[in-house]
């Protein structure tokens, strides 16, 4: 499988969630694990509740922040109980496993998406939820919507497993996608196209975020005291549009050009 799945967990306060976490993912054939600012998860309880998924914990990636766990990912799904203010497309956990299927299709090697669990009690903040590119939510009882971390990594592991084929069973059902080289016709191209034409890395959003921010305040466009939504806005728009790299260095030399004018 060409498209690498990474499950990041930001701010884990129960070890053993993390254990079961990581059961959960090997079970469904992913291993890689991110963890942000989250508890042990080397204790004896996180390796005793991943029954025999010690390898899982044992070589997760640890990090400070979840813009650093991301910066190579090409699509980042956040997990969300609820419909945020202004927020990127909101779908199933099974809309978004046929997306990734299709996505999977067209991938180059070693392209990564990751997957984004809140803490146990509050989730991910807002500031996080600015980071992805797609919401995700397990459909369930509206009047007990009560979902323990383990459990939800089960489900969205499942569903992913199914529509990557990452443990064989069965072919999932076809829908059209939306991600950027979602389209069957197109597989075949996207395959062999210049990796500057794949989505920019989260890195590559970050940097490009702090360059329009920088413009914006220096051009006068925001009052960086006053700035109401606008930069969660334009973040949201561009994160649920997300260019591709040689897109990403034309809007760059735009901003650059404000900074910089030539005469003609």
């Amino acid at each position: 499988m060409s498209l690498e799945l990474v499950f990041v967990m930001v701010g884990t306060t129960h070890t053993g969630n993390l254990g079961a976490a990581a059961r959960a993912m090997k079970t469904m054939g992913f291993s890689q694990m991110r963890l942000v600012d989250a508890c042990s998860h080397l204790s004896a309880e996180s390796l005793a509740r991943s029954s025999g998924a010690n390898d899982v914990l044992k070589n997760a990636h640890t990090f400070d922040t979840l813009a650093e766990a991301i910066g190579d990912c090409r699509a980042v799904v956040g997990t969300s109980a609820r419909a945020r203010q202004l927020a990127v497309p909101l779908l199933s956990c099974r809309q978004i496993a046929t997306e990734l299927g299709e996505l999977a299709k067209g991938a180059t090697a070693g392209e990564k998406v990751a997957i984004v669990f809140g803490q146990e009690r509050s989730g991910l903040s807002n500031e996080s939820l600015d980071l992805c590119t797609r919401l995700l939510r397990i459909p369930c009882n509206p009047e007990f919507s009560s979902l323990n971390l383990g459990s939800a990594v089960q489900v969205v592991a499942y569903e992913f497993s199914q529509a990557l084929e990452s443990v064989p069973q069965g072919a999932p059902r076809p829908m059209p996608g939306k991600w950027r080289g979602s389209d069957p016709e197109s597989n075949e191209a996207v395959s062999q196209q210049d990796p500057d034409e794949l989505p920019a890395t989260s890195a590559a959003m970050a940097h490009f975020f702090d360059h329009l921010d920088r413009v914006m305040i220096n051009t006068g466009f925001m009052d960086p005291d006053n700035p109401r939504l606008l930069r969660r806005r334009l973040r949201r728009y561009f994160e649920a549009n997300r260019p591709s790299g040689n897109e990403l260095a034309i809007f760059r030399g735009i901003l650059a050009s404000t900074e910089k004018p030539r005469k003609r």
